[in-house]
């Protein structure tokens, strides 16, 4: 019986199985963050590219060499092997990009390899760069675009002080938020820059030239939109940064973008006497790159291959969801910004003198979609208590606060004691001009319902409490190893949310302030925990409007169920487990969920 023939069907199929179910959750990770949801456009081009580069080869084909091929198939299997285990869709697209390079140049060597090259390299810019660093990238941006802004402002003779990432002006106060930084359109850009010079059939010279450009044009044009921004704002009160004229201006200024790329890339070809490489003629008809490939040999060793880790996927997959959404104690579907959350009018002594509800912004990589806000004054002191919400990743919330002119002076981790109710946080030391100082205290919790600040799994501090994710790059790879989701709690997607307190003063709070402050927040976070983290059906009802949902038991309950039980215990039966405060406190909230709130 004659081996089949390799039809485009046969090898679709192959990928579909060896890589599937990873592509498609790396996809849909994606898709969550507005910066890279350019890429179906990515994709459609890649395919263009490709497929008119295979039509225009010239057959027949020579096998590559296997000294090129061996190590990159070796490569490519072991990255695949090491996703499917350890369910990572990040690496899993890579050892993609990885095994396609192999499989084309197994196949027909240099040749094959230059003509699907411009499609391959159009389908890495999709893939964002590893350990966050497209993060660290946005925040550079920003840094740039606000003190540039400010010295284009100061030459205007605007008055404006630049505090972080924040430009004052008379009446206002500008945050230039990552949004506004030009990752977005970093990001878009260069990709687009990519298709249309790999397009006009540009080498890779010219592509590097035109790249550059298009970086610089992004970056200027980012810069006069902050700056005509505040100037607008300050003359006329025309606030072109937030909607549809914000809307409206992304879009004017992404048409100027392509326009640009268009203009600089006729105009570099005719400055350098650069001129396109010659289409080629296409195939005649009946041949195909795939003519002399047949289902046996390699082919057979390769799809015996591609489906076992396949199937390995799949289980790692389904274990992977399965337990996650099964092991949830926050339903990530109520916490849209719809949910109302209720904390009391008085706490230990603190008044609450203000509420901001939760407003949506526009977020590109950690910081939370949503924030809602309590401010609480005792005599003349004011804190300000927040949830913010859902992120992915652990956020260090310090970086939010040196953009905004704070500068720390110092951090330390509390571990979980029963004196704080057994949930761990991050106590923050910072001052800012004027001899203004303030205390910051943030808790992390992750959808499980794990506090991230305790040294663990999933942690970014070390025992010190030291961030394990700053440093060099071996150090925060080594980091990212340690969060391998083998175990059942440590999710690379999953949602967080913090819970954070910020108290400051002139001069800097004193001894006994400090203390007001600790005890408000140990007191208050668990109140504010009480109201997203579900609890076992057996403990008390939680306030009106809050999704609660049943969670798996644990054999070993966390930190968190151990405090909200022991501080509803104490609430029900008086048994001295919490602090007097928080048993009133808790004892409050009971009642106004049972007979509606106080007037």
């Amino acid at each position: 019986m004659s081996a089949r023939p390799i039809t485009p069907a046969t090898l679709g199929l192959l990928a579909l199985a060896g890589f599937g179910l990873l592509l498609a959750q790396f996809f849909w990770n994606l898709w969550q963050f507005d910066t890279y949801q350019f890429f179906p456009l990515a994709i459609a081009g890649a395919l263009f590219l490709a497929h008119r580069g295979l039509g225009e080869v010239d057959l027949p084909l020579r096998p590559g060499s296997w000294w090129i091929v061996a190590p990159a198939a070796l490569l490519a299997f072991l990255m695949l092997a090491a996703a499917s285990v350890m369910w990572s869709p990040w690496l899993g697209a890579a050892a993609f990009l990885v095994s396609t390079f192999a499989y084309v140049w197994w196949m027909g060597g240099r040749r094959l390899w230059a003509a699907v090259f411009p499609g391959w390299l159009l389908l890495v810019t999709v893939l964002p760069p590893p350990l966050k660093l497209d993060t660290r990238f946005a925040l550079l941006l920003q840094e740039w675009a606000v003190a540039g802004s400010s010295r284009i402002l100061g030459l205007m003779g605007i008055p404006h002080l630049l505090s972080g990432l924040i430009i004052e002006i008379p009446g206002q106060r500008l945050l230039v938020e990552e949004a506004c930084s030009g990752i977005n359109s970093v990001l878009f850009m260069t990709s687009a820059c990519v298709f249309y010079a790999l397009w006009r059939r540009h080498s890779l010279f010219f592509l590097a030239i035109l790249y550059v450009l298009t970086i610089g044009c992004v970056l200027f044009g980012n810069l006069v939109r902050i700056t005509a921004g505040a100037w607008f704002l300050f003359h006329f009160q025309i606030d072109l940064f937030v909607g549809w004229k914000h809307e409206a201006l992304g879009l004017v200024l992404t048409a100027t973008y392509l326009g640009f790329i268009v203009m600089a890339e006729a105009g570099l070809a005719a400055v350098a006497g650069v001129s396109r490489v010659a289409e080629r003629p296409p195939h005649r008809e009946g041949e195909s790159v795939l003519q002399d490939l047949f289902f046996e040999g390699g082919f057979k060793i390769l799809a015996i291959v591609l489906v076992f880790l396949g199937l390995i996927q799949g289980v790692r997959g389904w274990d992977f969801h399965f337990r996650k959404e099964m092991g949830r104690r926050v339903n990530p579907a109520g916490m849209d910004g719809s949910a109302r959350f209720k904390m009391p009018a008085e706490i230990n002594g603190w008044k609450l003198v203000g509420e901001a509800a939760p407003v949506p912004k526009r977020a590109a990589f950690e910081d939370g979609v949503y924030s809602h806000l309590w401010q609480y004054q005792r005599g003349p002191l004011l804190a300000t208590l927040s949830l913010d919400y859902p992120f992915f990743g652990y956020h260090d919330v310090t970086v939010c606060y040196r953009n905004a002119g704070w500068t720390i002076q110092g951090s330390r981790l509390q571990r979980a004691t029963p004196e704080n109710a057994h949930i761990p946080c991050m106590e923050v030391e910072m001052t800012r001009d004027g001899g203004l100082k303030a205390e910051l205290f943030y808790s992390t919790v992750d959808e499980a319902g794990v506090w991230l600040e305790e040294p663990g799994t999933r942690s970014p501090y070390d025992e010190q409490g030291k961030p394990l994710e700053e440093g060099n790059l071996a150090s925060r790879l080594l980091h990212r190893l340690r969060r391998v989701p083998y175990a059942n709690e440590s999710y690379d997607d999953a949602l967080n949310y913090r819970i954070q307190l910020l108290a400051a003063a002139r001069g800097g709070l004193g001894g006994e302030q400090r203390r007001q402050v600790l005890e408000f927040f140990q007191v208050a976070r668990p109140l504010v925990a009480s109201q997203f983290v579900a609890t076992p059906a057996s403990s008390s009802p939680t306030p009106p409007q809050v999704p609660v949902y049943e969670p798996l038991p644990d054999s070993t309950p966390d930190a968190t169920r151990r405090a909200i039980e022991e501080a509803r215990k104490a609430a029900e039966t008086g048994e001295p487990a919490t602090p007097d405060p928080t048993r009133r406190v808790l004892e409050e909230i009971k009642n106004e969920a049972a007979t509606g709130p106080t007037p």
